[in-house]
C-alpha cells in the first residue's frame, strides 16, 4: 500500500510538471514574448523582429523556398539596385549546374543563417569564410597576383563584395585610376522635393499663412507651433493642419508614419526597410533606443524611433535631422568622432559662409544618401532613408556616397582603414591635405 502511494505521488508530480511545462510554452506561443523558442541569438539585422517568427518562416519552418521569399521581400530591392553580381539566374543557368552541387547559391540561407551566434561576424551577418574557394579555387592560375592569398581575405580592404563588385571591375578601375583624391567640386545632387511637388500638382504651389490654418476651434495652438509651421515647406506648399492631423474626422494629436507616407511614400518605404523602422513595418511598436545593440546615450534610452524623432513635429529642420538627431542617440566612437573630422568642419564652413559651393558632409550625407529617381515621369532627388543600403559591407558606399567627393582609390583606402572608421576620422587630414 505504501509503495502504491509513493508511486502515485511521483505520477502526480509528473502530471503537474507536464501541465506547468505545457502552460508555460502555450503562454509564450500565444503571448508577445516568444524568445523562449529562439534556438540561438539572431543577427543585428533581425533581432528587432525576432518575436515575429512568421516574418521569415511563414508556415513552413524548414522550407527553403519560404525562407527565400522572405529574404527577397525585404532585401530584393537592395539587390536590384546594386545589380547583384551573383543573382539566382546565374546559378539556374544549366552551364553552372556543376557549381550548384558544391554551393547552392540559389538560396540566401546557404550562406546566411540565423540563430548561429558563433558564426555571426563583426558585420552582423553569418558567412562561411571559405565560400569563395568553392568556386574560385583556381583563381591564381589566371591572376598570378592572387597567388598565396587565403580565401578568407577576399573581402579584405574592400576587394570583393559578393553581391556588388562593379566598383572593382577592371574597366571601372581603369576609368578612375588617375583621379585626384578630392574632386574639384562636390557632385551631390541638390534636393528638390518641394520643386517636385510643385511640378506634380498646382495645388502645392499655394503658400499658406497663419490665417489659413484649419485646426478645429476646440484645439489650442500655441504661437511657437504656428511660427514653426509657417517656416516649413508644408506651409509654402499648401499642406494645412488637417492634412496630417485628421483621421476619419477625428483630430489626431500625434500623426504616425502612415500619415507621413501619404506624401512621402518613397522616404517612408526606405525608413520601414531600414533598422530604424523595421519594427513598424511588421506592425510592432516602434523601436526604442534601449533596444539597439550599439552604444547609445543613457538619457535617450526610452525614446522611440519614428519620423518625428528626427524631423520633430512642426519644424522639420533638415540640418538638425542630418546631425543633431543622430548624435542625440548614437554614442558609439564612430558617431562621436564625427565632430572632430574634416567633414564636420567643412559643413560648419558651408553653413556660415553661403558663398561656399560645398554643402558639407553630415551624418545623413553618408548614411542617408541621395539618389535620382523618376517619380511619375518627373526627376526627383530622393533621400534614401534605408541606411542598410550603405551600411554593411561599407564598400556599398563607394559609388553612391564617397565618389561624390573623392577618387575611387582614396575611397577604397579610407573604407579599408578600420581604425579610421572606428574612432579617428581626423587621421584623414594628413592624407587629404588642406580643405578644398
Amino acid at each position: 500500500m505504501m509503495k502504491l502511494i509513493k508511486i502515485n505521488k511521483w505520477w502526480l508530480a509528473w502530471v503537474v510538471f507536464s501541465l506547468l511545462f505545457t502552460a508555460f510554452y502555450m503562454n509564450a506561443l500565444v503571448g508577445k514574448d516568444k524568445s523562449v523558442f529562439l534556438p540561438g541569438d539572431t543577427t543585428s539585422g533581425h533581432y528587432q523582429i525576432e518575436q515575429q517568427c512568421e516574418v521569415c518562416h511563414g508556415d513552413g519552418f524548414d522550407d527553403q523556398a519560404t525562407l527565400q521569399k522572405s529574404c527577397m521581400r525585404c532585401h530584393g530591392v537592395e539587390l536590384k539596385q546594386v545589380e547583384d553580381s551573383h543573382p539566382k539566374s546565374k546559378f539556374t543557368d544549366p552551364r553552372n549546374a556543376d557549381r550548384l552541387a558544391i554551393l547552392d547559391a540559389r538560396y540566401c540561407v546557404t550562406c546566411h543563417v540565423e540563430h548561429k551566434a558563433a558564426k555571426t561576424q563583426a558585420m552582423g551577418v553569418t558567412l562561411p569564410e571559405d565560400y569563395c574557394f568553392l568556386c574560385h579555387q583556381d583563381v591564381a592560375k589566371n591572376r598570378p597576383s592572387h597567388q598565396g592569398m587565403g580565401f578568407e581575405t577576399c573581402d579584405d580592404a574592400g576587394c570583393h563584395n559578393y553581391h556588388d563588385n562593379k566598383a572593382l571591375y577592371e574597366d571601372y578601375l581603369l576609368k578612375h585610376m588617375d583621379q585626384a583624391d578630392h574632386l574639384p567640386e562636390m557632385q551631390l545632387p541638390e534636393k528638390n522635393l518641394q520643386q517636385f511637388f510643385h511640378a506634380k500638382d498646382e495645388k502645392y504651389k499655394k503658400v499658406l499663412t497663419a490665417e489659413d490654418m484649419d485646426f478645429p476651434e476646440n484645439i489650442s495652438m500655441n504661437q511657437r507651433t504656428i511660427y514653426q509651421w509657417q517656416s516649413t515647406a508644408h506651409a509654402t506648399s499648401g499642406v494645412n493642419c488637417l492634412a496630417c492631423h485628421d483621421k476619419q474626422g477625428e483630430w489626431q494629436f500625434k500623426p504616425n508614419v502612415q500619415i507621413c507616407k501619404q506624401c512621402h511614400d518613397q522616404e517612408s518605404a526606405g525608413f520601414l526597410a531600414g533598422k530604424h523602422g523595421v519594427r513598424l513595418a511588421q506592425e510592432l511598436p516602434a523601436m526604442t533606443v534601449k533596444q539597439a545593440r550599439l552604444r547609445l546615450h543613457d538619457d535617450a534610452e526610452d525614446k522611440s524611433v519614428h519620423c518625428q524623432s528626427c524631423h520633430s513635429d512642426h519644424a522639420f529642420n533638415t540640418e538638425k535631422a542630418a546631425v543633431d538627431a543622430c548624435l542625440k542617440c548614437h554614442a558609439d566612437e564612430h558617431s562621436q568622432a564625427y565632430k572632430k573630422s574634416k567633414h564636420y568642419r567643412v559643413w560648419l564652413l558651408s553653413k556660415s559662409d553661403q558663398s561656399q559651393s560645398a554643402e558639407g558632409v553630415t551624418c545623413a550625407t553618408c548614411h542617408l544618401p541621395r539618389r535620382i529617381i523618376s517619380d511619375g515621369g518627373i526627376k526627383r532627388v530622393l533621400v534614401d532613408h534605408n541606411q542598410n543600403n550603405t551600411l554593411r559591407p561599407n564598400e556599398k558606399m563607394v559609388r553612391s556616397v564617397c565618389m561624390n567627393c573623392h577618387a575611387l582609390k582614396f575611397s577604397l583606402e579610407s573604407l579599408a582603414d578600420n581604425e579610421l572608421i572606428r574612432c579617428q576620422p581626423w587621421r584623414a587630414d594628413a592624407r587629404a591635405g588642406s580643405p578644398r
